[in-house]
């Protein structure tokens, strides 16, 4: 495993997760892909910036910090959400991320609230006053996330409120720090940098159109551009790098549905890709090009295992999308506003102690061995991630729908 820690006053369910006698859950996860992080370790304020507003989204970011596990350099962050299906209560989120150029390992704890909910914060809000409980967030001060940063999640006030989750996650992250290990073979991979070139110049009379890409099959790509869609062979690897991983600009659907989307001259196939979020109102944006071709020429030059690969990478991408805490819908490409039939979900979320990878079809298939099943699911590993992908990707060929005429769209659990 490429981190181990003390697992005193732990049990081991599965060989990839361990549970507390209190209930909480830590979980090791390998990603063999391209870390999902807005800025490298040694720029902590961007690091920090972005990473609250991508948690704002769902909930909140406590704290972030560049911490030593072992002398290897790893990001802590603490996350708060709300219980999911539940009218109150939160859950606490605790994980270091320790990332290489290709891949990363995360462990994490979750903690929730049982019983009666808020007592700290009902406590803490009475003593320092409700005008002063709600603050600007401190690495993203214009951000209105999901939950507010508050003066209650202080840790000066845990040894006050020993059995909160919010101090079990803290305190279970000072011991990691003090006693984990790094495998010294992953600690030797190269290490995870984030390149941020300067955005394109664009030229005198270049006319940039807001495309939304489907599926990447091989190295084509269907962009979708008002009601046409068209279909285009990449010249490098920028855009297959940067698609389905939560980092390039966003177009929403609805308020919780969302697509890459990118800025493409038709003419001249001259591509800007953004990136998703900007600092201090900076946009940065990656440039590559493409080169139209018929879904007839991409078509001749894919083969039955490249849609095959397809699928799994839409797998991985759920993977790595429950990191975000979002799940994916795979869609035909024109189907752009609510959600509607056929789709299919990919999630991996907790059920009954244990991470699953799942996939919800509507409508559920009528033929092939998904006929007339609304779901599959599985225990969440490496394996069962890609394969959720290729089960997705055979209730989709019901549909008759070429693969680069589908799209990934982002979904927020609230959904």
């Amino acid at each position: 495993m490429p981190i181990s820690f003390d697992t005193t006053g732990f049990r081991q369910l599965e060989q990839t997760t361990w549970q507390h006698s209190s209930g909480d859950q830590v979980d090791l996860t390998y990603y063999d892909l391209v870390p999902d992080l807005p800025a490298g370790l040694g720029d902590l304020p961007k690091l920090r910036h972005d990473l609250a507003l991508l948690h704002g989204e769902t909930g909140c970011l406590i704290e972030a910090h560049v911490v030593q596990l072992a002398g290897v350099p790893a990001l802590l962050r603490i996350v708060k959400m709300p219980l999911p299906n539940q009218p109150h209560g939160q859950v606490f989120l605790c994980s270091f991320t320790v990332p290489r150029a290709n891949c990363s390992a995360v462990l994490q704890m979750g903690a929730m609230e049982r019983g009666m909910t808020g007592a700290r914060e009902a406590v803490l809000a009475a003593e320092i006053g409700f005008q002063n409980w709600a603050q600007p967030h401190p690495y993203a001060p214009e951000l209105r996330g999901v939950l507010p940063f508050h003066a209650g999640d202080n840790p000066r006030y845990d040894p006050r409120f020993p059995d909160h989750p919010l101090s079990r996650v803290r305190a279970w992250a000072h011991h990691v720090v003090r006693t984990a290990r790094v495998d010294p073979q992953f600690a030797s991979l190269p290490p995870f940098q984030v390149q941020t070139p300067p955005p394109p110049p664009v030229a005198p009379g270049q006319r940039l159109m807001t495309a939304l890409p489907s599926l990447p099959v091989k190295n084509f790509v269907g962009l979708q551009i008002g009601e046409q869609t068209t279909f285009w062979r990449m010249s490098d690897p920028k855009l297959g790098e940067m698609l389905g991983r939560g980092a390039m600009g966003r177009s929403p659907l609805t308020d919780t549905r969302f697509r890459d989307m990118l800025l493409i001259d038709t003419e001249t196939g001259e591509v800007m890709i953004p990136d998703r979020y900007t600092t201090d109102g900076n946009m940065t944006a990656h440039g590559t090009h493409l080169v139209q071709v018929t879904l007839q020429e991409a078509d001749a030059g894919l083969s039955n295992d490249d849609v095959v690969d397809a699928f799994k990478w839409a797998g991985r991408m759920a993977g790595a999308a429950a990191e975000r805490g979002e799940f994916l819908s795979l869609e035909p490409i024109e189907h752009q506003g609510e959600q509607e039939d056929p789709h299919v979900l990919l999630a991996v979320q907790q059920h009954e102690g244990q991470h699953v990878v799942v996939a919800q079809f509507s409508p559920p298939p009528s033929e092939g061995p998904l006929a007339g099943s609304p779901s599959r699911s599985a225990p969440a590993t490496p394996e069962s991630i890609e394969g959720i992908g290729v089960v997705a990707g055979m209730a989709v060929n019901e549909w008759r729908s070429h693969p680069l005429r589908l799209a990934i769209t982002y979904r927020r659990p609230a959904d």
